[in-house]
């Protein structure tokens, strides 16, 4: 009975836990894979469409582009919102010119960004922006796509198409009939749908992976933007480099799952909601990945530095954290160097004032002859001693270094004769 009551709470729980993804149709204006170079257009680009739409194209709200080149017949749907035409601030694109969309009509269910979901975010890895074992997939009505199914079973916990909903049988047969000609399934390798529709729960406390055979996403059609920063890191599941830190460690069954993200979740919020987070479970692992919201300043990193400090000791984690801001990289070695040639320079003036000028003579015309007047050397390595014409040069210095006052002697007289005719 109590096994029964557990199960019914457990249920509710998962339940109202559920996350929605939904599949992007292969017309989305925001899906790299619907443009000719697999990248999706900045705000430096103009996007030149087809003659001929054919189907509805969505463009997402908040879209920056340079402009646009409207087909000659073809629909676009705009979500409510604004889309920006001009080179954005925050946008860092370097690309310029045109770029063109070309209506791609296959997409793998493993591609990268054909999901969507309330759950992803900046920090979410691409291989878990895929549907989870307890997610319900969802299927947009009135749209035009083809899906390539996935080789690697995966489980879900519902289906909904053209809101209808299927479990494993009725989605296999809605397949293999193929009613809808705008919305296609391409069967796996092995001719399966190798979806399957089950109601799993996870009852460990350590918490359980995305999917148990997880997927190889298929990054080739992923867009990176240039990271940002110093030394970018790669976490597990990333197509791309990004700009944050990455914390990896081991567990065991004793591993509480729930306390940790609270811990995390207190930690970033003491930031001011400058930082985006996500926990996510591998096999035996547990991975939290920080990024920022907005432009990478350093935080990220610092952040993950410190909770992988205040980890328990018994947990053996591996970090990843990245370095300085471009704009600030090198500042140091900037400021040494311009310190090193300003006072290399102070250096060498000093050098040249004291020791390397030469002796400047200016000449003086008098009544008599022309002489020349010359300033001292300021290097000197002798002694120059005052004395009198009939004294006795001191111990130890050689008479050399003195030298006669010729105004001694006259100057001596003058007085002695003053004296005399006084007394």
């Amino acid at each position: 009975m109590y096994l029964n009551l557990f199960l019914i709470i457990l249920n509710y729980i998962s339940i109202s836990l559920s996350a929605k993804v939904t599949w992007l149709p292969n017309t989305s204006f925001n899906l790299p894979n619907n443009f000719k170079n697999g990248k999706l257009p900045c705000s430096k680009e103009t996007v030149i469409f087809p003659e001929t739409l054919t189907s509805s194209i969505r463009i997402e709200a908040d879209t920056s582009v340079g402009g646009f080149v409207l087909p000659l017949d073809g629909e676009l749907i705009l979500t409510e919102g604004s889309i920006g035409f001009g080179p954005a601030r925050d946008d860092n694109c370097t690309r310029y010119g045109n770029t063109y969309y070309t209506e791609k009509s296959i997409s793998l269910w493993a591609h990268p960004d054909v999901w969507s979901s309330s759950k992803f975010n900046k920090a979410t890895p691409d291989a878990e922006r895929v549907p989870c074992f307890d997610d319900i997939v969802e299927f947009p009505q009135n749209t035009d796509f083809t899906v390539v199914l996935p080789d690697n079973t995966q489980k879900v916990r519902g289906i909904t198409l053209n809101g209808e909903s299927f479990d494993t049988k009725t989605f296999r047969d809605y397949v293999l009939s193929q009613a809808d000609q705008s919305q296609q399934f391409i069967l796996n390798e092995n001719g399966d749908t190798g979806v399957v529709v089950e109601r799993s729960y996870c009852t460990s406390p350590a918490g359980c992976p995305c999917q148990n055979n997880a997927l190889e996403i298929d990054c080739s059609t992923k867009f990176c933007p240039i990271p940002t920063c110093v030394n970018p890191v790669e976490p597990v599941g990333h197509c791309c480099k990004i700009c944050g830190g990455v914390i990896a460690f081991d567990i065991d069954r004793s591993f509480d799952m729930t306390a940790f993200k609270e811990k995390v979740a207190r930690v970033i919020d003491s930031y001011g909601g400058s930082l985006i987070y996500h926990v996510g479970r591998l096999p035996n692992k547990v991975q939290l990945v920080v990024v920022e919201k907005e432009e990478y300043t350093g935080t990220s990193a610092e952040v993950v530095n410190n909770i992988a400090y205040n980890l328990e000791s018994h947990i053996v984690h591996q970090m990843q954290i990245s370095g300085s801001p471009l704009y600030k990289s090198g500042l140091g070695g900037k400021i040494f160097i311009s310190m090193f040639f300003a006072v290399a320079l102070v250096m060498v003036a000093i050098y040249v004032y004291y020791y390397k000028l030469p002796e400047v003579r200016f000449p003086i015309m008098s009544r008599s002859q022309p002489s020349f007047f010359s300033r001292f050397d300021r290097r000197t390595e002798s002694v120059v001693s005052l004395t009198r014409r009939d004294s006795v040069a001191p111990m130890g210095l050689s008479t050399d270094t003195a030298f006669r006052n010729p105004l001694y002697d006259s100057k001596r007289k003058y007085l002695v004769e003053e004296s005399v005719s006084e007394e």
